[in-house]
């Protein structure tokens, strides 16, 4: 199952939205309305200079203070302004950041519009970009505003399988089959035997009890 594959089947779950934004490292690929391209995402420059916006690439690097978009350029002219600890600003081209910012900038935008555009995102392999604690802060705003978009991810992280921070419902796994090597999709809430009371799922995963597991 690749991503077209995977999309393909969104488009016939009930969103009301026709657009489906799947962010791969840092890139934001559309498919289905406009060819894959680096430049995809250039009207996004609305979201960049709202200061809510500042507020959450901020969970990167709390030195951050401000943002000065540049609108042709936007992922790699826009100026990164922190102030050290003794009040001094430092102002840095978002290329010459790390990549670690330069790609969480990416994803800022797309966090940006879930929870203030009610936009349905897809994120593809969440731990290439973000260490445990930053995607603990991400789940943990979105999670924590008022909204109607969703943040769908995929993860290797099985500190992610805890049942304070997700529904079972929430929680999905796929294992491919070893006889038609075709991929099942399933939820944590197929599982009776895993409660919310239940301190460690990652325990049953790694078990494998709940499968999406290589097989031998």
């Amino acid at each position: 199952m690749n991503k077209q594959d995977i999309i393909s089947r969104l488009k016939d779950f009930p969103y009301s939205c026709e657009e489906y934004w799947v962010i791969t490292g840092s890139a934001m690929v559309l498919y289905g309305i406009r060819e894959q391209t680096h430049d995809i995402d250039k009207g996004c420059t609305s979201a960049m200079a709202d200061p809510r916006f500042v507020d959450i690439f901020r969970m990167v690097d709390y030195s951050i203070c401000s943002i000065e978009v540049d609108n042709d350029r936007p992922y790699g002219k826009s100026l990164i302004i922190r102030k050290d600890a003794n009040g001094n600003e430092i102002r840095r081209e978002l290329q010459q950041d790390s990549t670690g910012v330069r790609e969480f900038f990416a994803w800022a935008v797309q966090i940006f519009r879930v929870v203030y555009e009610n936009r349905v995102v897809f994120a593809d392999e969440m731990d290439r970009v973000l260490n445990p604690i930053l995607s603990d802060r991400v789940v943990a705003f979105v999670n924590g505003e008022e909204h109607k978009g969703q943040f769908i991810f995929s993860t290797h992280n099985v500190l992610h399988l805890n049942l304070k921070t997700y529904m079972k419902e929430q929680i999905y796994f796929v294992t491919k089959s070893k006889d038609s090597l075709t991929s099942e999709l399933y939820s944590l809430a197929d599982f009776p035997e895993v409660r919310y009371e239940t301190a460690k799922v990652y325990e049953f995963y790694m078990k494998g009890i709940l499968g999406g597991t290589a097989f031998e």
